[in-house]
């Protein structure tokens, strides 16, 4: 199986994980903001404040895939998510482009048909980058006997987003097509991670888990499974101060320790700020607040993303690292 591409891997498996996503928040930052590379975001209010217009400068696209084997004429969702520098999620329109359209096509959305057996590269182009992920087209027919499961990392710093994905094999071994099966993800310690119905994993704990996949095949159930674990983040401060510009939390995402502190700091505008989802540990909302500066323990290890009620987009996220 050919896991995604674009991810950029470093000397250790911590410091490949790293290179992810700083915030697992970022899933609902990448919905809210606007399709463009250069986000204008207008002000509100009393109309003393202007508009800020912050340039966000994206450095790679990262495409994944709920799996890297179709055979036709079945279909498979890709993911183009765009990064900044730091890796996190940015926002800008993409194209898409198969390299061999005699093997598999793919639309303005993402969705690539299989066409004929061999292999092909679907990449995603956007903000002057590109990122791509190579699948592979096999002859239709087989019956599934084994999953192998695949980590884009298998160890991921706290906070950050990893891609799971499955092949199939048959009795013989031989590579055949999951294609339209639903596979079934499930994390067996969702403290540790979670994974998505994508496949997308979120380190949201310190520990080691197992990332299954299932697809039922004939009345079975076939499950393949792979071992993955979450590190503390070395670099989590003692405390930290989020201020808030214009329209925007800063910074974003915020690595603290447990039992740390984080200041909002809040300006003339209003805003709150609300845990959205609240999870197990979150502390107590703030409310419409100016001009005051207010402070939050967390004691709890853990990701908690926020959001100012008042303003649509203005989100963010505390990650508390053993």
């Amino acid at each position: 199986m050919t896991s995604p591409t674009n991810h950029h891997a470093s000397g250790t498996a911590i410091g490949r994980a790293r290179t992810g996503l700083r915030s697992i928040a970022a899933r609902f930052r990448f919905a809210a903001l606007a399709a463009s590379a250069v986000l204008t975001l207008s002000s509100c209010g009393d109309g003393n404040q202007g508009p800020t217009t912050p340039v966000v400068t994206i450095t790679r696209i990262d495409v994944t895939a709920p799996t890297s084997t179709l055979s036709p004429p079945q279909t498979t969702q890709l993911t183009a998510t765009p990064r900044t520098s730091t890796g996190a999620v940015a926002s800008t329109a993409v194209a898409w482009s198969s390299s061999a359209n005699a093997v598999a096509t793919v639309n303005s959305s993402g969705v690539v048909t299989a066409v004929a057996a061999g292999s092909v590269t679907i990449t995603a182009s956007g903000g002057g980058v590109s990122g791509s992920t190579t699948l592979t087209v096999v002859a239709a027919g087989g019956v599934i006997a084994a999953l192998n499961i695949t980590l884009s990392d298998p160890i991921l710093v706290i906070g950050n987003l990893g891609q799971a994905s499955v092949s199939a094999r048959d009795a013989n071994n031989a590579v055949i097509a999951i294609g339209t099966r639903t596979i079934t993800w499930t994390s067996t310690s969702p403290a540790v991670a979670t994974v998505s119905a994508a496949g997308i994993v979120s380190a949201v704990g310190v520990g080691a888990t197992q990332i299954r996949a299932a697809v039922v095949e004939g009345g079975n159930t076939i499950v393949g499974n792979a071992s993955f674990s979450v590190v503390p983040d070395p670099d989590a401060k003692q405390s930290a101060d989020v201020t808030m510009p214009g329209l925007t939390f800063s910074p974003t995402d915020v690595v603290v320790k447990v039992n740390g502190t984080v200041r909002f700091i809040f300006p003339t505008l209003d805003h709150n700020v609300i845990w959205s989802p609240r999870i197990t540990g979150s502390p107590a909302d703030i409310g419409i607040l100016a001009n005051q500066t207010v402070t939050r323990t967390f004691p709890q290890a853990g990701v908690f993303p926020y959001v100012c009620s008042l303003h649509n987009g203005m989100v963010g996220t505390i990650v508390v690292s053993p």
